[in-house]
């Protein structure tokens, strides 16, 4: 017979009361340690969100929009550190979160896509960033898409494999053409963040670390840019059901090696919803940018692009796939700017 049954009613109502507050402590220490660590994220008080474009879009669309948080994800290549403007986004993913349903899709937008970025004319996506940094960057997703993204959070591209360590990597499928480049890129990747990570034996499914996962994101040679950011999403989609299902203290671990590393205009409060919520929620599907795809170059340079085949039809995908809006119909300004590529497209 146990203590406390024997115990006075006064104990008996105190000893309720330090189990009560125990579970409260073992709940809350880690919820105000992973608050306390926003506070060194890298705030993005500089970008105002009045002054990121956003198109005369209709009501209908508008209200749609506004049923979904959709957020901007810009991985950069930045070998100083710097999270800001002057590094070429090497990642852009819009992260599009139906809170009713419970439900993300993640959309990836082809670096090489040719846009028009404000104030910079028709370019690659990926410029933006390093026009002007995530501001632009939204601004021209924005006015290419008709979206109405004020929200980013930015990281270097090697924060990455940090987070995949401290889950305990990842286990991916190598295909023989894959195989063939990431054992270079491992080293590459060694180079420039001081890992040790080993080579790779052959090709099949096998577990993989941090450095040995981004170097699979970051293959391009043996296929495409839309296969890259296809592994990209893998790689995201993998670490999102490894997190999900870690522990406390895993999670903890994660926020603690990840947070500095982060500029973002999310709010503590924004955040802490979404780590709160995050293993209630499924990624629902996953796919490029844009859907139908040609590549060839601009009247006047000779880089290559990726072009939307068929601007306006694959924005209004676009709508239909994240949002389920049968009836968008694209703004004034994106039929100007599809109508202006498809004038300085070579054909």
């Amino acid at each position: 017979m146990s203590k406390l049954k024997n115990a006075s009613p006064k104990a008996k109502r105190w000893g309720i009361i330090l189990i009560i507050e125990l579970i409260l402590i073992a709940v809350l220490v880690p919820v105000i340690f992973i608050y306390a660590k926003f506070n060194s994220m890298q705030s993005a008080s500089d970008i105002n969100k009045k002054d990121i474009m956003i198109n005369d879009i209709d009501d209908s669309t508008r209200t749609i929009l506004s049923g979904y948080q959709n957020i901007a994800l810009f991985g950069v290549d930045s070998r100083d550190g710097s999270l800001k403007e002057g590094a070429r986004s090497d990642s852009i993913m819009l992260v599009s979160i139906n809170h009713d349903e419970k439900k993300i899709k993640l959309l990836s937008i082809y670096r090489d896509l040719c846009v028009k970025v404000p104030d910079h004319g028709l370019t690659k996506a990926c410029h933006a960033y390093a026009y002007g940094g995530a501001g632009l960057a939204m601004s021209t997703l924005n006015t290419n898409l008709d979206l109405t993204v004020t929200d980013f959070a930015t990281v270097d591209f090697g924060i990455l494999a940090n987070i995949i360590d401290e889950i305990g990597g990842i286990e991916l499928d190598i295909t023989e053409p894959e195989f063939a480049l990431i054992n270079h890129l491992i080293d590459e990747q060694n180079k420039v963040t001081g890992s040790k990570s080993s080579h790779l034996k052959s090709a099949g499914t096998q577990h993989v670390d941090g450095t040995q996962a981004v170097a699979y994101s970051r293959i391009r040679k043996s296929d495409s840019d839309f296969k890259r950011a296809e592994r990209q999403r893998i790689v995201i989609s993998k670490v999102f059901a490894k997190l999900k299902s870690s522990d406390i203290a895993t999670i903890i671990s994660v926020a603690n090696k990840v947070m500095p590393q982060v500029y973002t205009n999310l709010s503590k409060g924004d955040m802490l919803t979404l780590a709160k919520d995050v293993t209630s929620y499924d990624i629902a599907d996953s796919q490029g940018f844009p859907f139908e795809v040609v590549t060839g170059t601009l009247s006047g340079d000779n880089f290559s692009y990726d072009f939307a085949d068929g601007f306006n039809k694959n924005v209004t995908e676009l709508h239909q796939y994240l949002f389920n809006n049968a009836n968008y119909s694209p703004s004034s300004t994106v039929q100007t700017i599809g109508d202006e590529i498809y004038a300085s497209r070579v054909q």
